[in-house]
């Protein structure tokens, strides 16, 4: 009998051992734009509309459409579907307000498209308040597709529920889980490394030198370009020094090292980074208007002054510089780097944020929709392999052709004048923010991809703080209370460490007062929302 249990055990773990190492068998992008693929359905015969709320203010495509329910994707639901769509959108820049309108007088659209980026509060609060409704007990009979996509990985099983297993939202899933390619990093111009005879700089040390002789042999004044709160872009230089923060490009208050949320000022890498920089600022190695560079504009002006020999940026406008550069210098040429090291061979773990792939919570149905089953159902058809070409390439032909199998975009989206190829992509597939599977990066060319592998080769991100968590009511009434004075404190201190106007010695009395501001009480929160997420 011993025996016999133990033979069943051993088959039972080899079984679990052997699921757990499947790979995920993804469809390719050629299976989704076959023939043979699942195909968007006729939903109803009966004249039924459909409100969708859906705010545009960051992709308003009406320069290029006209009235927004001229769009392709609405035309081709409707045909496909028998559904009619009356797609609601607030005027440009009144998201906030009209939405706040629509939920004082109870008048909700069936759908609203956004949803969490609006109301505060989180799902599970949305559904006790019935203003939206649970999807849970819904999908596996009505959104079928959607459910099947869900369950392509465990990532997506756990990122599409709350914490309390319900299921508020319809999500935008990314194709192949994939986080993203790597868009923004460290750059240095490469004809000032000709011209001084070096190479690629690596450590801290190389990088001293690197900018020490740009300065000193070819007048380059402003040195490293450096955020205005003084921590670069994207973590450039304080990756090395094993902590991230929230900078002017991007997000990220918090890290995660060995499951334990930490805050960047807190740490010894910090200081060790702010000593540095103090050290590179009264050299003249730092931008000395640094704190002045605040928009867009004015780092555009910094980077093609020809005084700025490196510093860290989107890849999307390296070219549109590089171009303004040349009207300086013929041979002006920015181009991507790998993050500095301490030492050769140190593994970094954090720069552009890489929190996991993002599923975003894209779309609620409402308890004032009368048909919530046929809006299920409309939402799913953008998870057949035919919504997947909708959404991501439009309608072939026009937008997109099939090369060997395989979409691409034609000069309608990536080469015209009325926007960028992501505002096309809008107008001609589907706007960024709807609930579809969707193929990142799917408009970049080849360079993108390649800033990319430049800037991935010694980081693996693992101290991103993973994208899919939550805070709930009283976590997120904790960040309000304490985080806003924290961040402009920390931010104030850190340039005046840098430059000098305040002593390094205050280091202490620095971490002793973001204690006395709640910065505990906030990284509580925050390990608490990590663990109830882990524990999905």
């Amino acid at each position: 009998m011993l025996k016999r249990v133990l033979s069943l055990l051993l088959v039972a773990m080899l079984l679990l051992g052997a699921a757990f190492a499947e790979e995920v068998q993804w469809p390719t992008l050629a299976d989704h734009a076959s023939p043979d693929g699942t195909k968007i359905q006729h939903l109803t015969d009966e004249p039924v509309t459909i409100s969708i709320w859906c705010d545009i203010s960051s992709h308003d495509v009406t320069n290029v459409v006209g009235d927004i329910q001229n769009l392709d994707i609405l035309k081709t639901l409707e045909e496909k579907t028998g559904v009619k769509i009356n797609l609601i959108v607030p005027p440009v820049g009144e998201g906030d307000n009209n939405f706040s309108l629509m939920l004082t007088s109870g008048k909700y659209a069936d759908i609203i498209i956004g949803f969490d980026n609006f109301y505060s509060k989180g799902g599970d609060a949305a559904i006790d308040e019935g203003i939206i409704i649970d999807l849970k007990d819904m999908v596996e009979q009505y959104a079928p597709n959607y459910e099947a996509a869900r369950h392509l990985s465990q990532y997506r099983e756990i990122n599409t529920v709350t914490d309390s297993g319900r299921m508020p939202f319809f999500c935008q899933m990314p194709y192949m889980d994939k986080e993203g390619e790597t868009q923004c990093g460290l750059i240095i111009r490469k004809d000032v490394l000709d011209k001084l005879g070096m190479e690629m700089p690596v450590t801290f040390d190389d990088w001293h030198e690197y900018l020490t002789r740009a300065k000193d042999e070819l007048g380059m004044t402003r040195g490293f370009g450096l955020a205005y709160t003084g921590i670069s872009k994207y973590n450039a230089l304080n990756a090395a020094f094993e902590f991230g923060m929230a900078d002017v490009a991007q997000g990220g208050n918090f890290f995660v090292k060995d499951g334990q949320v930490q805050y960047g000022p807190l740490t010894e890498g910090y200081r060790d980074y702010v000593k540095l920089m103090a050290q590179w600022y009264a050299e003249g190695l730092i931008d000395p208007d640094f704190t002045s560079t605040v928009t867009f504009d004015d780092g555009i002006a910094m980077m093609s002054s020809n005084l700025c020999s490196a510093t860290s940026e989107h890849g999307g406008v390296l070219d549109y510089i590089n171009g303004l550069g040349a009207g300086v210098d013929p041979d002006f040429k920015f181009v991507p780097v790998p993050y500095p090291v301490l030492e050769p061979g140190q593994q970094l773990h954090y720069g552009q944020i890489k929190g996991g792939a993002t599923i975003a919570k894209s779309a609620v149905i409402t308890t004032a929709c009368k048909t919530p089953e046929l809006a299920l159902q409309l939402l799913d058809q953008l998870y057949t392999d035919e919504g997947f070409m909708l959404c991501n390439y439009g309608t072939e032909g026009k937008s997109y052709e099939l090369v060997d199998g395989e979409p691409k975009f034609t000069d309608l989206i990536m080469n015209n004048d009325l926007g960028t190829s992501t505002h096309m992509m809008s107008a001609y597939a589907a706007f960024i923010s709807w609930p579809f599977e969707t193929n990142l990066g799917r408009e970049f060319d080849e360079s993108v991809f390649a800033n990319g592998k430049v800037w991935d080769t010694n980081n693996d991100y693992s101290y991103s703080f993973p994208a899919g968590v939550t805070l709930n009511e009283e976590e997120k009434e904790v960040y309000g209370d304490y985080y806003g004075d924290i961040e402009t404190y920390v931010n104030e201190m850190t340039v005046k460490f840098i430059m000098g106007l305040e002593e390094l010695d205050n280091l202490d009395g620095f971490v002793e007062t973001l204690h006395s501001l709640g910065v505990d009480e906030v990284i509580n929160a925050y390990q608490t929302a990590y663990d109830r997420y882990m524990s999905r």
